[in-house]
């Protein structure tokens, strides 16, 4: 998908870009595995990763053109964009996720370090105060099966006796991105921008993590930058989804602790951060596609609750992230028509672009930001039906080829003017001159 129209069998055309940026969805881990493979075939497509420290000294080493400098990520969409962020490389992360060393490495492949592998018991921790709660939980459940024998349904339809907030804590998902992989916590210690989407628990707040504090866009005054929050604890609080993560406290300077959860909840694929951060490419890589009926497979309904859930939050992120595009097509095909109007009215060209300056501010919508997507193929039923949280190295492989094999196939639409020139960079294809 993509915010351009082309005649059929022609590829689209993308001008040379000044920043370009990688959004990444939730998911879980098989969401980060199809990420890793995405970014796979960006880099055989000719893109590269801008990330790693600080220099201690001297200048910031500008981006060169197909490198990609801006990462936004929610849950496991802000791990991946983490370890991009932090200046690891692709072979290192795809060695980590299947949990080997690897044999003969380039030197420059285990930089920072060698990035070590998550473990269940790192990402599965059990919250404390859990075995209290159950056994709280188990005395209510009796009260509730004897109303229910009683003829008396009011206390269960109220499902006030649930009172547990979750399973299992992102604390250890904390405690290992602060540990074992990041050379610093600090978003301002990194030359590429990264920012981490959390939703706050009760404020209906959408918050970008990240090294600025920037105002609210104007297409959402609730939302919030935050740059006093480490790295860690901003991914900890975006992938603490309920009801298998309890909310993730997060404590302020002012000494308030706010509660996080998946930073998806309230805006799925926040695209926007990117585009409100100065990029002019932005690709996003998603993992929510529903499945769509093939003989061989049959109806969810064979497959019990597990699918069905999984296919009714596919449905209704599918649908969000669709009317998004929709309503940029939308807004791109306005401006363009107003442009193309005042251009046959004969109005003087300071005019014309002076009214579509005005229409792109009020309606929020950039001309010269070009917008991919990459999602799974409808027909990819094993990635569907694929364990969401499984580390298994296997599993991991194949959701990482049918992250690559989606991304090729969509890179094959384009062609990119920076991959054939090179350094000539800076030109946009607003399409209001």
């Amino acid at each position: 998908m993509t915010t351009h129209f082309a005649p059929q069998g022609a590829k689209i055309q993308i001008r040379p870009k000044r920043k370009i940026a990688f959004v990444c969805s939730g998911g879980a881990t098989k969401a980060g595995a199809f990420h890793l493979g995405v970014a796979l075939a960006l880099q055989e497509h000719g893109f590269s990763f801008y990330g790693g420290s600080m220099p201690k000294s001297g200048p910031v080493r500008t981006p060169k053109p197909m490198e990609i400098s801006t990462y936004v990520g929610s849950s496991a969409g802000a791990i991946i964009a983490t370890y991009l962020a932090a200046g690891y490389s692709l072979p290192n992360i795809f060695n980590s996720f299947l949990a080997e060393a690897p044999t003969n490495p380039d030197p420059q492949d285990l930089l920072p370090r060698k990035l070590p592998s998550l473990t269940y018991p790192q990402m599965l921790r059990i919250r404390p105060g859990l075995a209290r709660e159950v056994f709280q939980q188990v005395a209510r459940l009796r009260r509730v099966m004897g109303s229910m024998l009683e003829g008396n349904w009011e206390e269960v339809v109220h499902l006030n006796w649930m009172k547990t907030t979750g399973i299992f804590s992102t604390a250890g998902l904390e405690q290992f991105l602060r540990e074992e992989v990041l050379i610093s916590n600090h978003f301002q210690d990194y030359i590429a921008d990264l920012f981490v989407v959390g939703t706050q628990l009760n404020h209906s707040r959408k918050v970008v993590f990240g090294k600025y504090n920037s105002k609210p866009p104007a297409h959402d005054l609730t939302s919030q930058y935050e740059s006093e929050i480490g790295i860690s604890h901003a991914c900890a609080g975006s992938a603490a989804l309920p009801p298998i993560y309890a909310p993730y406290p997060i404590k302020y300077k002012n000494g308030k602790t706010l509660y996080y959860v998946d930073g998806e909840i309230r805006d799925t694929l926040s695209t926007h951060v990117a585009g409100d951060a100065g990029a002019d490419l932005v690709i996003a890589s998603y993992t929510h596609q529903p499945y769509h009926f093939i003989n061989e497979i049959g109806s969810l309904t064979e497959y019990g609750l597990p699918a069905i859930a999984v296919q009714s939050i596919y449905l209704l992120v599918e649908q969000k992230i669709n009317n998004h595009i929709f309503n940029r097509k939308i807004q791109r095909s306005a401006i363009h028509a107003v442009h193309d109007y005042c251009k046959d009215q004969g109005f003087a060209e300071e005019h014309r672009k002076r009214i579509c300056e005005i229409l792109e501010t009020e309606l929020h919508h950039r001309l010269d930001v070009d917008t991919i997507y990459i999602h799974p193929n409808p027909k990819d039923t094993a990635l569907f039906f694929g364990e969401a949280f499984t580390l298994a190295p296997k599993k991991l492989s194949e959701y990482v080829r049918s992250g690559f094999h989606a991304a090729i196939e969509t890179l094959a639409k384009y062609e990119f003017a920076d991959r054939q020139t090179g350094p000539a960079i800076g030109i946009t294809d607003s399409g209001a001159g």
